[in-house]
């Protein structure tokens, strides 16, 4: 999905940029939402990576990963169960797509076909531009 338009959204909560010292946290939410589209060194690929703590705890996240000199994706975005319907992944998403344009790049996001995100992420002005294939290897 490649953004058109970004909508208006009001950002509401304590947006925190995240640093080294929660690769942990940033992990095990990932891995609690959608297990096995993380590893630990994932935070080593691409730009930041940005949450919001409630309850001193971690609870919604969403980062910036594959780059080129053209465009950023924004991954990662996920929100602890016990947290959704709160707006904190559109407010998330909204503030990611607001940082790469700065830097004069296309944001854009890839997930997968039945994503019950993907009504959000259009909401957002982003558009599906094309349908793609992935396949996971691995050894007998």
């Amino acid at each position: 999905m490649v953004l058109n338009q970004l909508s208006d959204v009001e950002i509401t909560e304590d947006i925190v940029l995240l640093d080294e010292s929660y690769i942990e946290e940033i992990y095990n939410l990932v891995w609690l939402v959608m297990p096995g589209y993380y590893k630990k060194r994932t935070f080593e690929m691409g730009g930041n990576y940005y949450g919001i703590i409630k309850d001193d705890k971690l609870v919604a996240i969403a980062g910036q990963r594959m780059q080129t000199d053209l465009f950023i994706e924004v991954s990662a975005v996920v929100t602890h169960p016990n947290y959704t319907r709160k707006g904190f992944a559109k407010q998330l998403i909204a503030h990611n797509t607001k940082e790469i344009l700065k830097v004069n790049k296309q944001p854009i996001l890839h997930t997968n076909k039945g994503n019950l995100a993907i009504p959000l992420y259009q909401k957002l002005g982003y558009e599906l531009t094309r349908d793609m294939n992935w396949w996971l290897f691995h050894k007998k």
